[in-house]
């Protein structure tokens, strides 16, 4: 299995986790799901193969700014200090389109 897909699976299996979590306000599963999102980053799967082009040092800083949002939201949710539906659903959103600039990063995706 290529690190590619090694990183898909972990990522499909933290979406997985975290679309019920948010839709039914469970906390405690998101932290599985978290552990899932971010196992690509230390087992080295996720590193950037090829030339590093400006446009690809955008797309990392999106990727990171967005994937840092969207857990600073989860962090607020899960601890309490944010509890709503709108911090659930916003988490969601922003860990989608932080997952979808990494889409880009891979070059799965092309336009």
């Amino acid at each position: 299995m290529s690190n590619r897909d090694k990183t898909t699976l972990c990522v499909a299996i933290a979406g997985l986790i975290f679309i019920p979590s948010v839709f039914w306000g469970w906390r405690w599963p998101v932290l599985i799901g978290a552990f899932f999102d971010w196992l690509p980053l230390p087992t080295g799967w996720m590193k950037q193969e090829g030339g590093k082009t400006s446009a690809t040092k955008v797309w990392v800083i999106i990727h990171v700014a967005l994937t840092l949002v969207a857990y600073l939201i989860a962090a607020l949710w899960v601890t309490g200090l944010w509890d709503t539906v709108l911090s659930r659903f916003l988490f969601l959103e922003i860990w989608w389109l932080a997952v979808m600039a990494g889409v880009k990063l891979t070059g799965t995706y092309r336009s």
